[in-house]
């Protein structure tokens, strides 16, 4: 039941990003809360499953529809947990320049090949690797990069081949200004 109330969100949200656009609420949220809400979304994926979180206190506030950043780090968490045997950790982290934010999912799974690696972000998209070990539509990657660039970020995958694991790195622009000025009204 949760497999497939999964997929039929994929095919709602696809239906959306094709025909609707997306136009992020955009509010100001601590990334951390987003990273908490997305973990806590996959808990049933993860169960039983080593995950290390390590996410600075001192993380800017970010200017985002914080849902679709969540779902966009679920569909990536999600993966992570799929393609990754259970005796493995998965690592989430966080970190920050002046320029952007960036949250990595990294896991010790498959891999991906110079030839997934370009294609996983396209829809429909399924490796014949992926195939064998886990089902799924071939939508949440491409789903999740479209949630991220409507907020101007990127969603990038690296690998050092099959079997090699992967990260993902979700990276989302910091207003500095805006914060700096959000921050002066808040001592106000």
């Amino acid at each position: 039941a949760r497999r497939l109330d999964h997929d039929i969100q994929n095919l709602l949200d696809a239906t959306r990003i094709s025909s609707d656009g997306i136009r992020p609420r955009k509010e100001w949220t601590e990334l951390a809360d987003i990273i908490n809400s997305a973990v806590e979304r996959c808990r049933g994926r993860l169960a039983g499953r080593q995950v290390a979180i390590d996410v600075p206190a001192d993380l800017p506030l970010v200017f985002v529809g914080a849902a679709l950043i969540r779902q966009a780090l679920v569909q990536v968490i999600d993966n992570a947990a799929k393609y990754a045997p259970p005796d493995t950790p998965i690592r989430i982290g966080a970190g920050t320049n002046d320029k952007e934010v960036t949250v990595s999912v990294a896991d010790a799974g498959i891999g991906l090949t110079a030839e997934e690696t370009e294609r996983i972000w396209d829809r429909f998209f399924r490796g014949e690797r992926a195939g064998a070990i886990a089902s799924g539509s071939g939508l949440g990657l491409w789903i999740a990069r479209a949630f991220i660039a409507a907020h101007d970020g990127r969603l990038d995958a690296r690998s050092g081949g099959a079997g090699t694991g992967t990260t993902f790195s979700l990276t989302l622009p910091v207003r500095q200004a805006e914060t700096l000025h959000l921050a002066g009204e808040a001592d106000e």
